[in-house]
């Protein structure tokens, strides 16, 4: 059995998740510890990398501030796109314009941007669950 310092940041992040907190506190307060002293090791090799490399500080602070690719942020993006574009449908709709149509008939007025609202938080559900899981496979792709 490994000690936990020979633990990549991988495998401390797996043990994370897998770990049963209740049943192991002081395993579990062990690994986030080093999980905390690992990553920030991490940050500070890639900041001495950048000041190695020459990069100014204004490179150094975007490279600091890259975000990870998650289905929260990708949810996010694609409510602010296809989500704003079903509610100004909904409210167009609420003003009573035929822009809603539900089961084959046009919604207009409350019925209208509660069903835009619905189709909207659906139509960016799958759009984003499909990028994401794109984003997984190139990912896959690349590693290979």
């Amino acid at each position: 059995m490994k000690i936990i310092e020979e633990y990549t940041i991988q495998e401390l992040q797996e043990a994370i998740v897998g770990i049963d907190k209740e049943a192991n506190p002081e395993r579990y307060a062990e690994i986030k510890s080093e999980f905390s002293k690992k990553k920030i090791k991490v940050q500070e090799l890639h900041h001495k990398i950048l000041e190695l490399s020459g990069a100014n500080p204004i490179q150094r602070a975007a490279s600091e501030n890259v975000n990870s690719f998650t289905f929260k942020r990708c949810f996010l993006a694609s409510c602010c796109s296809i989500g704003l574009l079903w509610l100004f449908l909904g409210v167009l709709g609420l003003l009573g314009l035929g822009t809603v149509t539900a089961n084959g008939e046009q919604v207009h007025g409350v019925s209208a941007l509660v069903t835009a609202a619905l189709g909207g938080g659906l139509s960016c559900l799958i759009v984003a669950f499909s990028v994401w899981v794109g984003e997984k496979l190139l990912q896959v792709f690349e590693n290979a």
